[in-house]
């Protein structure tokens, strides 16, 4: 119990000097009423299970929300949690956005990086950093978070779009109007192209007793993978790309690798949409 609460302080104090292998956006009601009142959590963690991050200007790029065609800038003060706190007055589908400014995690050793490429489907790096001669000691990555949440609201119509990040997911199906039975859509940006044969991390977490099921799906040519979806369970989908830090980087930050982080977040009631 010590641990975990002074690990929470931790994160509040120092939102960027802590890891964790997912960060999402996340609130207690995917589906609300127009004119109600939403948290919306930053959580860093492991398992769709973490702690609730602040908002502060040195960690945070991009945190804004969209609906109906329109785009919703935060009003978030430094150190609010939630990190962002909306009172919709319409109907629709939203789609709420952060982005991270950069940071930096360090490997003292080299078998926490090869287990985290592996976890994350990214062998081939392993091969790189081998060829490269890179140090498999007290090496440094560059990492940048491109999360996205969907909430209905009141008749929850409309539809996710791209919002030009390095790396996203798209929702090509509405998750509280559209019939779900063969499962969603997913589609996978990166720099705007479709990312094709990719794995996409899936975590399933119960409504109602919160226990969590972990799968992955794999997208096709054109970027898109089927995730497979219960009643009454929330979802968080992510992709991670892990690629060789280029020369500026290692210049100014000292760097020899990059991740890029795309999640995706949403509820399902019913998945007929129904």
């Amino acid at each position: 119990m010590f641990n975990k609460l002074f690990l929470k302080a931790i994160f509040l104090v120092f939102p960027c000097t802590l890891f964790g292998h997912e960060l999402w956006i996340d609130t207690t009601d995917f589906k609300v009423e127009k004119d109600t009142l939403l948290n919306l959590n930053l959580r860093n963690g492991e398992n769709f299970d973490g702690f609730s991050l602040g908002y502060f200007d040195r960690s945070v790029k991009e945190l804004y929300w969209r609906q109906n065609g329109k785009k919703f800038n935060n009003n978030s003060r430094q150190g609010d949690n939630p990190a962002l706190q909306i009172s919709p007055t319409d109907n629709g589908l939203i789609s709420i956005i952060y982005v991270s400014k950069p940071s930096i995690i360090k490997y003292k050793d080299f078998s926490k990086f090869q287990n985290f490429v592996i976890e994350k489907h990214s062998p081939n790096a392993l091969e790189i950093h081998k060829n490269l001669d890179f140090p498999r000691e007290n090496f440094s990555e560059l990492y940048t978070r491109y999360s996205k949440a969907l909430v209905g609201v009141g008749t929850s119509k409309g539809f996710d779009t791209e919002n030009n990040l390095e790396l996203e997911l798209v929702a090509l199906e509405n998750p509280y109007t559209d019939n779900m039975d063969d499962g969603i859509e997913i589609l996978a940006l990166y720099n705007g192209n479709p990312r094709a044969f990719s794995n996409l991390n899936v975590f399933e977490r119960s409504n109602t007793d919160s226990s969590v099921n972990t799968f992955v799906v794999k997208t096709n040519d054109k970027g898109v993978a089927v995730v497979e979806v219960k009643n009454d369970c929330t979802y968080l989908i992510d992709n991670v790309i892990i690629r060789p830090a280029n020369e500026k980087l290692f210049k100014e930050r000292g760097v020899i690798w990059e991740s890029l982080w795309a999640a995706l977040t949403f509820s399902v009631t019913r998945s007929n949409g129904i």
